[in-house]
């Protein structure tokens, strides 16, 4: 059979960097170009640092207004670490008050009591803070959103508590005085008042560029991944729980070095500078501008340095105001004052317009790449599997049926890892599989597709495929018939990569029918060697159930191994080399699928005839 597809092979890569989240161009009528660069990370630090000098070189850097704009920077870089936990990751944080006083009082000690030299402790207060983000994330990584809230929490009070207490060290209610930040200069920068507040903006610009490119990375991608759906992203090989504590770690770290910055803006520090309240004022910082967006913080930085300082008058006003501002916004914009949209990052995507022949191989079946020996999981007393086995082998395509609680999609689950087997074996390619993560799993070659499509709402069509992208299997004909079927299917699900406006739509946006053609795509993207199909016919055409008939067909004949879950007796009968029909939790019947009718136990059990 010979298929029109695009030669893919060498333009999908880890080029696909297409998160854009400035909201400027939906208000401003700016040249393409200008867009674009305006768009870019470099570009808005740039910005940033410009407009914070001009600022302050018109108001003074001593002046109370050139003030107000330093601690806007500071309190901007534990903002954007914020974002990053909270935003990014999804992990609620109310702690970063503590990684903040951390950040400061290791400053205050290094610098204002043994005279150590900017250069050299601020980097000692941003390990610092990583280190104590990664002591905390790890054992609370496990708890969930609530858990890591309420532990992050604690940590707030515990360090607040040992600020008072350890007085020798951070001299407690008197707090630290003299932090210099010209120490170890050795007279060769001029004393003037213009070094810390351009320290600080340099720090906070450089600040905002990390944070930007950290979500257009890979592991930016990772995270957001696992904030928007952990099960599709644990199906791609991404490992959640360690995804998010390393998330709450660099933001911590960024927490940790603004604390730093602050106590040089200061000079002094004292505990009642780092009240409970302060960690409370970061999140509402980072859910006013937009969690998740780039230039979100500095909108909620902004707006919430400026309002306090206004009712300095009613100090005990503040949280009143924190709180009212919060309830308003989950009222009126829950998503924040800014969300993040995409735009095209990437050449590679324009360029996706070639086509070439591409004729399938006669399908031939290879060895055993799946192996299930005497596979048993029971929930309570019920037994869903009942001592499975089957082999499915290189370039075979398997139909799985049987009829509804028959035990197939609670195979799949365990095959997966989202389910510990009860007993039995399970191998791929060779390699002992049973109770291992979904992540490593996946990591091993297999991918999954889910009955409801496991998508990400945040991320566009075009990160859901640099996420596949992101893994290597080493058989270079697979990857790429694979990659051929995949955009296939996405042509077949109105989502053309080459449509810019198409390939930068989110998941969120995407019809049920969108969503499973992109969910397989993606599955097959990644290039396993064994891939799980449950139920994608579902809600298809005729004509689009061709389509994936012919691209399953394709990917089997590169030796992709397929186990296609399926309601659509007709569809499985001109797909599949063999059909395994369970029926509660035992192997029923095994054989071709023109033979499936013979069978009297099968037509009773699945067909309700004798």
């Amino acid at each position: 059979m010979t298929f029109k597809l695009p030669d893919i092979a060498h333009r999908w890569g880890p080029a696909y960097e297409s998160v854009r989240s400035t909201t400027l161009s939906r208000y401003v009528a700016l040249p393409r170009p200008l867009r674009t660069v305006l768009a870019s990370p470099l570009a808005q630090s740039l910005l940033l640092l410009v407009m914070g000098a001009l600022f302050l070189l018109s108001s003074g850097p001593s002046s109370y207004n050139g003030y107000v704009l330093q601690l806007i920077a500071v309190y901007l870089v534990a903002t954007l670490g914020l974002n990053i936990t909270t935003g990014y990751a999804g992990a609620l944080s109310l702690g970063q008050g503590a990684a903040f006083a951390i950040g400061a009082y290791v400053t205050g000690v290094l610098a204002g009591t043994h005279g150590w030299p900017m250069w050299a402790v601020l980097p000692v207060s941003l390990v610092g803070g990583m280190l104590v983000g990664a002591a905390i994330g790890l054992p609370a990584g496990r708890l969930g959103i609530i858990g890591l809230a309420m532990v992050s929490l604690g940590m707030v009070l515990v360090v607040n508590d040992m600020i008072v207490q350890f007085r020798t060290i951070t001299g407690g209610n008197d707090g630290i005085a003299g932090i210099d930040p010209l120490n170890g200069f050795g007279g060769t920068v001029v004393e003037s008042e213009w070094f810390v507040p351009a320290a600080i903006l340099a720090v906070a610009a450089l600040c905002y560029w990390l944070h930007a490119r950290y979500r257009l990375s890979g592991f930016g991608r990772a995270t957001a991944a696992v904030r928007d759906e952990p099960i599709g992203a644990s199906a791609l090989a991404i490992r959640g729980y360690l995804t998010k504590v390393s998330a709450f770690t660099v933001g911590s770290g960024l927490g940790a070095l603004s604390g730093g910055l602050f106590a040089y803006l200061s000079a002094y520090i004292a505990p009642d500078a780092f009240s409970p309240n302060l960690s409370i004022l970061f999140l509402v910082m980072v859910i006013l501008g937009g969690a998740g967006s780039r230039v979100g913080p500095v909108i909620g930085t902004v707006i919430l340095v400026l309002v306090p300082l206004q009712l300095d008058e009613y100090p005990h006003v503040n949280v009143i105001v924190y709180g009212l501002l919060l309830l308003l916004l989950m009222r009126l914009r829950p998503k924040g004052l800014l969300t993040r949209t995409s735009a095209p990052a990437s050449k590679a995507a324009d360029e996706i317009s070639r086509t070439l022949e591409y004729t399938a191989p006669a399908r031939t079946v290879g060895s055993p790449v799946l192996e299930i020996n005497d596979l048993r999981k029971s929930f309570g007393g019920v037994h869903a599997l009942d001592g499975v086995s089957l082999q499915l082998r290189a370039g075979e395509v398997l139909g799985l049926i049987g009829p509804n609680g028959s035990g197939k999609t609670t195979l799949l689950n365990v095959v997966c890892g989202h389910y510990a087997p009860s007993d039995g074996r399970i191998k791929l390619r060779g390699s002992e599989i049973g109770g291992h993560s979904p992540a490593s799993i996946a990591a091993h070659g297999l991918a999954r597709t889910f009955q409801t499509p496991k998508t990400f709402d945040g991320m566009s069509v075009e990160e859901h495929l640099a996420l596949a992208l992101a893994r290597h299997d080493g058989d270079p004909s697979r990857m790429q018939a694979c990659r051929r079927g995949a955009l296939t299917l996405l042509e077949l699900g109105g989502l053309d990569p080459r449509d810019t406006h198409i390939r930068t739509r989110e998941g969120g946006t995407l019809s049920h029918g969108q969503l499973r053609f992109l969910e397989i795509a993606t599955a097959l993207a990644s290039g396993p060697s064994v891939l799980l199909l449950d139920e994608p016919a579902a809600g298809l055409s005729a004509t689009e159930i061709d389509g994936l008939e012919a691209v399953v067909s394709d990917v089997a004949a590169a030796g992709v191994a397929t186990i296609i879950v399926e309601h659509h007796l007709d569809m499985v009968s001109r797909l599949v080399d063999r059909i395994v029909v369970l029926d509660l939790g035992k192997v029923l019947w095994e054989g071709p699928p023109d033979k499936l009718h013979d069978d009297a136990a099968v037509r009773a059990a699945y067909m309700g005839v004798s």
